[in-house]
């Protein structure tokens, strides 16, 4: 927690978003060793430890001048020092699965970690389309291990082949969406 205050709204907001996707996250990670920097560790908001990336939400931005500029110092701090790190301010919460998968697959190719970006990725497609594995097995059970007599269940063997290639589609979709669509994925 922060020096014994709570976490912000927004902040609780972004851990029920990590939550949901099912990104393992721990709280006010402490940077040290940082160089050109005058404090002697740095907090982040939030540390991603099965991707090695940060998040700093900027939760006080627009209250005032002088917090913008306390924000850019760390970032400034973060950027000197290639700490891998997604930003996100209070007016990204209402579209947060946007901004932060997008920021968070920059931040990735950034830094050349292609193996965390595909591991990403495929967690994205798995929950945005995993069930279609079920239905495509559970047709293939029926089809080819069910008591079906094939020349009297046409029609249900029909619907087991709509319902394969169509969850077939949903994948394929869902690769382009999440693999093939985007300038981030190399």
């Amino acid at each position: 927690m922060k020096d014994n205050k709570k976490q912000s709204e927004g902040e609780l907001f972004i851990a029920d978003y990590l939550r949901s996707e099912n990104i393992r996250f721990e709280i006010e990670k402490k940077i040290v060793n940082l160089s050109e920097d005058t404090k002697s560790f740095r907090s982040a908001d939030f540390y991603l430890s099965d991707y090695d990336v940060y998040i700093e939400f900027y939760g006080r931005w627009n209250h005032s001048k002088a917090e913008r500029e306390r924000y850019r110092e760390k970032k400034n701090i973060y950027s000197i020092n290639k700490v891998p790190c997604v930003y996100l301010y209070p007016e990204n919460l209402g579209i947060i699965d946007y901004c932060f998968s997008k920021r968070f697959v920059e931040v990735l190719v950034k830094k050349n970690k292609k193996k965390e970006l595909f591991k990403y990725r495929l967690k994205r497609l798995i929950l945005d389309r995993g069930s279609l594995f079920f239905w495509i097995f559970l047709s293939f059970i029926i089809l080819f291990f069910g008591n079906i007599n094939y020349k009297e269940s046409q029609s249900l063997i029909i619907l087991l082949i709509g319902v394969i290639l169509f969850q077939l589609y949903r994948f394929f979709i869902g690769y382009k969406r999440f693999f093939l669509s985007t300038e981030y994925y190399r």
